[in-house]
């Protein structure tokens, strides 16, 4: 099924087309986002260089770290615990000398 278009139709569409395309406050629209685009375009290409120039992920690195730091800490907890145990058993015994000495003088 055709549809006649009458010379009338036409002219008002084609009249429409070359309005709109001379109209300044488009012509400015579209500059105006023209310009937009090609700033973001940019900002977007820093912000990919930015990207591509991080430093790789090393957050399995860290958590080995941590579980080490973790693990030496309990040891440090540990070696501090039979230190205070040898310290005390060294005044025991400190103790024990000292009164022997006094019980048998040397003379």
């Amino acid at each position: 099924m055709k549809f006649p278009i009458r010379s009338s139709s036409l002219a008002v569409i084609v009249a429409l087309c070359c309005v709109s395309c001379s109209d300044p406050a488009l012509v400015e629209k579209r500059e105006k986002q023209k310009a937009e685009i090609a700033r973001l375009k940019g900002e977007l290409a820093l912000i990919t260089e930015k990207l591509k120039s991080l430093p790789p992920d090393v957050s399995e690195q860290l958590a080995e770290a941590k579980k080490l730091s973790e693990k030496q800490t309990g040891e440090v907890t540990a070696l501090e615990t039979e230190i205070a145990a040898l310290e005390t058993k060294k005044k025991s015994l400190q103790a024990e000398f000292d009164t022997y000495k006094l019980k048998y003088q040397v003379k």
